[in-house]
């Protein structure tokens, strides 16, 4: 619904996933680390009972200890979620609320541990969104660094799309461009490949190959230090 914001997560995403996923996240499996990691998220609808509410579980193996349980409720220009990371006696406590509409909302997103007894997340974000471009701007780690990114689908039938992001870090007064482009080259397969302006090239191959199971065949490299091996990855994916 037009009167109905996302949740906090899903400010930037869309540039998030184009330009990092499945680069710099950890696939289920990779023939060079020589272990293997499954998480799967379970969606649980609670509405019938609780109007906008909703459950989400997340598995984790093998460390089932960091799980994580996640409660959202999604209303007219308001979505929340609150949630425990980390199934033991001291976990995560997470909180994220945004206000507004479909297409301009803005949130924050925080994280309390109960050990340290502080907050180890304090972000927030502005989104603008419509079906073909979409725009955010982030503030994380504690007000260090900004973040700036946008996302353009040139052609839906093949899923071909542009993104860009925009990062500064204070601290370090250090500012970074990642430009990066998508297309589906077959149906079910996708190519992808990002650059940025520390040197570092990266390009994907993926494959659906059942509902759900995606293969990846992924490469980064660093041009300014061309003496260093390329890092090359192969994973299998199982997505909810």
């Amino acid at each position: 619904m037009a009167y109905r914001p996302s949740f906090y997560l899903e400010i930037g995403r869309k540039a998030r996933d184009l330009l990092y996923r499945d680069y710099t996240e950890q696939p289920p499996m990779h023939y060079h680390y020589g272990c293997c990691d499954w998480s799967y998220d379970l969606a649980l609808r609670l509405g019938e009972h609780v109007p906008g509410i909703s459950a989400v579980l997340r598995f984790i193996v093998p460390d089932p200890l960091s799980s994580k349980v996640e409660l959202r409720y999604l209303r007219d220009f308001l979505g929340i979620t609150a949630g425990i990371e980390g199934m033991t006696t001291n976990p995560v406590m997470s909180f994220s609320g945004v206000i507004g509409s479909s297409v301009v909302s803005l949130g924050t997103d925080l994280a309390f541990d109960t050990i340290l007894k502080n907050f180890t997340k304090c972000n927030a974000g502005l989104s603008f969104s419509s079906p073909i471009v979409s725009a955010s701007l982030t503030l994380e780690d504690k007000g260090d660094t900004a973040k700036a990114s946008c996302f353009g689908l040139i052609n839906p039938l093949t899923s071909t799309a542009i993104a860009a992001e925009l990062k500064h870090t204070f601290s370090q007064n250090e500012t970074s461009l990642t430009l990066g482009a998508q297309h589906e080259v077959a149906p079910l397969t996708v190519i992808k490949a990002r650059g940025d302006t520390t040197g570092k090239v990266g390009a994907l191959f993926q494959h659906q190959l059942v509902s759900k199971i995606f293969l990846t065949l992924a490469g980064d490299v660093d041009i300014k230090e061309l003496k260093t091996s390329p890092t090359i990855g192969l994973s299998l994916a199982l997505r909810p």
